[in-house]
């Protein structure tokens, strides 16, 4: 592998943590043979690539994910244990306007992530599990463990590719979390994927169910279920350039009635570009319509067409150093309305200023439209990160994230900043 390929793939392990793998590319981090699909970083790409409505957001622009560089065998089976550990100044915990709570929080993680490679390596299991404790030093009542756990089993052939997996989520919202209790929920996400490849085209047909349930029987209300069915054809136009249409059909189902059951379908057309190992990305735009049930009095339409558009690019500007960015319009799950339009964007610098040390910085907007009111609002993220590796399995991070918003509606606004201090164990 030329040098500067090779140092582009180490790279490029940082940004697949905010960037869906193109779907032309199975797995999308297979590229640097160490992080198997189970990662967290994966499943953050999977939900974006497969649409999970309501769960995706503006991400961290300053996080650099550790590089998980060593992988432990254990005969045919790679095991890679994580341990993070991170301390956090927060200077506006519940995100609130007014009377913000300050507090230092020592954030632990450990996971255990497993590849198992079978028939020829054309075949694999994965599987991982990732458990997040969040201690606060000025409460014992704030505390709150977050857990992910995900498994995959994937089948190719010559042609022929298959994919099964569940994504279960047990997750906590600390934003909305008072000192009697929080907003729990686990989210349940079973896919699949069926593909066939030649040379010059492609047909793809993906499904996911996820089930949310809260905790709180206050909020059984938003308890649902969500489905997508995703059928994509696509042909190279050149070597470099491939054109794709794709249907998408979805509905969403409510276990109580206080809100609106959904159905919906949407088209687009879109294209995906690569200039070698430079320049890689995607723009795709078309039309959602939606209707309602209607039967609680949210909003006054019972359907809706929108506009969908999504489009991103990583840009290689020179050999250590690149530009992301990422800008989405869609409709999502709504707390308060039949649906929201969505409009967010992303754009992030990352840099290899030496050997041992990186850097990240970038910032987010999100403009939310629920659609039975006029109180739209923005959320703004900023932030910037820095990784010094100081063994082969061992890193220490240090980041900053400001988070703003900014509404109609009365005690809305808030602004907070969080700094941490983290070191990072890959065994």
């Amino acid at each position: 592998m030329p040098a500067r390929t090779a140092e582009r793939a180490f790279l490029l392990v940082p940004f697949l943590a905010g960037l869906a793998p193109a779907q032309d590319e199975p797995g999308g981090s297979q590229a640097t043979g160490n992080v198997v699909p189970a990662d967290t970083a994966g499943w953050q790409a999977l939900s974006r690539d497969l649409f999970l409505s309501g769960e995706s957001s503006l991400v961290d622009p300053g996080r650099i994910e550790p590089l998980p560089r060593q992988i432990f065998k254990l005969g045919p089976v790679e095991l890679l244990p994580k341990l993070d550990e991170q301390l956090v100044y927060d200077d506006n915990v519940f995100l609130t306007e007014n009377d913000e709570e300050k507090d230092f929080i020592l954030r632990t993680g450990l996971g255990l992530l497993a590849d198992y490679r079978f028939g020829s390596n054309q075949h694999r299991i994965s599987a991982g599990y990732d458990m997040t404790r969040n201690w606060f030093i000025g409460g014992d009542a704030k505390n709150f463990v977050e857990q992910l756990a995900s498994a995959q089993l994937e089948l190719r052939f010559r042609r022929l590719e298959i994919a099964v997996g569940d994504r279960f989520e047990d997750r906590t919202d600390p934003i909305l979390s008072v000192f009697t209790g929080k907003i729990e929920r686990t989210i349940n996400t079973a896919h699949g994927r069926v593909a066939w490849r030649e040379d010059d085209w492609a047909l793809e047909l993906r499904g996911q169910r996820s089930s949310t349930s809260f905790d709180d029987s206050s909020f059984e209300a938003f308890d649902r279920d969500e489905d997508l069915l995703s059928l994509e054809a696509s042909a190279k136009e050149s070597e470099d350039v491939t054109g794709f249409v794709r249907v998408d059909a979805m509905a969403r189902a409510y276990e109580e009635p206080g809100l609106n059951d959904m159905d919906g379908i949407a088209g687009s057309v879109g294209v995906r570009a690569r200039r070698g190992t430079e320049l890689d990305g995607m723009v795709r735009v078309g039309l959602r319509a939606e209707s309602f049930d209607d039967d609680a009095a949210t909003d006054s339409d019972d359907s809706a067409i929108n506009p969908e558009v999504e489009a991103r690019v990583r840009w290689w500007l020179i050999q250590a150093a690149a530009l992301e960015g990422r800008v989405e319009r869609t409709t999502e799950f709504s707390p308060v309305s039949n649906y929201q339009v969505t409009t967010r964007g992303e754009l992030t610098w990352m840099h290899q200023l030496e050997k041992r040390l990186s850097a990240r910085v970038g910032g987010g907007i999100e403009h939310v439209d629920p659609s039975n009111t006029d109180a739209a609002f923005v959320r703004y993220t900023a932030g910037a990160g820095l990784r010094y590796a100081l063994s082969d399995n061992a890193d220490v991070t240090l980041g900053w994230r400001l988070r703003l918003r900014n509404t109609k509606a009365a005690t809305g606004d808030y602004a907070g900043n969080q700094f941490t201090l983290g070191f990072a164990l890959r065994l």
